[in-house]
């Protein structure tokens, strides 16, 4: 078979047409072959040879505020906090107290423990505790600060960090009476523990405090009003304090501003006396803009709108023995009861009664729930927490020899996600406490 034909070469550079280049003298050597001493010796090109020392590059210059609008977009005041540990440049701007009032009114506070006659900071492994144990360090939660004219202050309520304190004989003790009652209206004191100050409430004037006392008065229940956005940004961090006066047959509503200075009456609204006797010890509840208290012997929930200062009644679910709602928001416009069971949650919702009337009948819901098996009871509330004291069933209730007490724990239910987050762990088993909330003392501003 004949070969192939070959190819043609393909063109090299020696071929192709060179480009017009000034010829070197035929006398010229050639270049000496390269060697590596030759590139030891040999000068660096311009690009690569050291350049003598001069002042660094001004650094690029952020415009004024963005570094403080970057800093409240963090999610949580704990990602402030780190960050301003920083440098001084950060700490300045997220110590300023424009910035803590923006961020407060931006960010809800972090549960960070439950107040009685003392403060219990949230212990590891929840989330809060190292803001919590800062908080306990820095604060005085002894309130050694407030006015040394009573024999005694018990706190009342807990709200937005300040603490709202009312004057009681000493036989009382601080704590044990946030479960009893007033029948005159009392001295009262807001506190705040981080900053050391405090404020007292005025008197209710004669002239408001007469009409209610001439009906028979029960109780006189005083707690804080949620601040609202505007609060929160204010300078002047205003604070109001709601009293409920129930009285035999009414029951009524005052309310101070700080703002103001001023207490002013908002009416009454009639009641039964057993309805009234039935009211005197019921936990409050706040939910929707609405303070509520459960009257489960009547089967009735008394309703306040933190709003308008209106009561309203609506009837329970029937069939409430045994049972200790908690109330909550359910979503889409409900309102929601819920009872923690043996192995079970109930719940219990209906339209908000501002939405529709409230006219429809109540809808029910039992799931299995992921608590341990513990025996339960609801200590306290706010619109987002339950704080609930649990006693492990294991523990030996009856026929045991041992005189130790068992360990009770305290947990925060988060209610939208039910998440169970344990507290505290003591051998002090308490009826009642406030949720307490707050910021790291880094970033925290005066709130009187």
């Amino acid at each position: 078979m004949a070969p192939s034909p070959t190819p043609p070469a393909a063109a090299t550079p020696q071929d192709a047409e060179p480009p017009e280049v000034q010829s070197p003298d035929a006398d010229t050597p050639p270049p000496a072959p390269h060697t590596d001493a030759d590139a030891d010796a040999a000068p660096l090109p311009d690009a690569e040879a050291p350049k003598p020392d001069s002042p660094a590059a001004p650094q690029p210059h952020l415009p004024e505020g963005i570094l403080e609008d970057i800093f409240l977009r963090l999610p949580t005041a704990g990602d402030v906090a780190r960050a301003s540990a920083a440098c001084s440049a950060f700490r300045a701007i997220t110590s300023g107290q424009p910035f803590r009032r923006r961020f407060r009114a931006l960010h809800r506070a972090p549960l960070l423990g439950f107040l009685r006659e003392d403060f219990y900071p949230a212990r590891a492994p929840h989330p809060s505790a190292p803001a919590a144990r800062a908080l306990a360090g820095a604060a005085d939660f002894a309130f050694s600060f407030l006015p040394g004219d009573a024999d005694c202050w018990s706190p009342r309520d807990a709200r937005d960090g300040r603490v709202l304190f009312s004057a009681v004989p000493a036989s009382h003790g601080r704590g044990s009476f946030a479960d009893a009652t007033s029948t005159t209206f009392v001295d009262l004191v807001v506190a705040d523990p981080l900053s050391r100050r405090c404020a007292r409430v005025p008197p209710v004037p004669d002239g408001l405090a007469s009409p209610v006392l001439r009906c028979g008065m029960l109780d006189f229940e005083p707690f804080l009003a949620p601040a609202t956005a505007e609060d929160l940004r204010d300078e002047d961090a205003p604070f109001r304090v709601i009293g409920k006066v129930l009285c035999e047959d009414r029951v009524a509503v005052f309310a101070f501003s700080s703002r103001t200075g001023e207490w002013r009456s908002h009416g009454s609204s009639d009641l039964s006396n057993d309805f009234a006797l039935d009211a005197l010890y019921e936990r409050r509840h706040y939910v929707q803009g609405c303070f509520c208290w459960l009257l489960e012997w009547m089967e009735k929930l008394l309703m306040l709108d933190a709003g308008t200062m209106e009561f309203s009644i609506l009837d329970l679910p029937p069939g409430n023995d045994e049972r200790r709602f908690a109330i909550l928001e359910a979503g889409q416009g409900r309102i929601g009861l819920l009872n923690i069971g043996r192995n079970t949650l109930d719940l219990y919702y209906k339209a908000w009664p501002s939405k529709r009337g409230g006219a429809q009948a109540w809808q029910h819901e039992t799931k299995d729930h992921p608590l341990p098996d513990y025996h339960w009871r609801i200590i306290g509330s706010d619109e987002e927490y339950l704080l609930l004291r649990g006693i492990s069933l294991d523990w030996p209730w009856f026929g045991s020899a041992s005189s130790e007490s068992p360990d009770i724990e305290y947990f925060a239910l988060e209610l939208k996600a039910l998440r169970l987050e344990r507290m505290y762990v003591s051998k002090h088993k308490m009826l009642h406490a406030h949720l307490y909330r707050g910021y790291p003392p880094q970033i925290s501003a005066p709130t009187l």
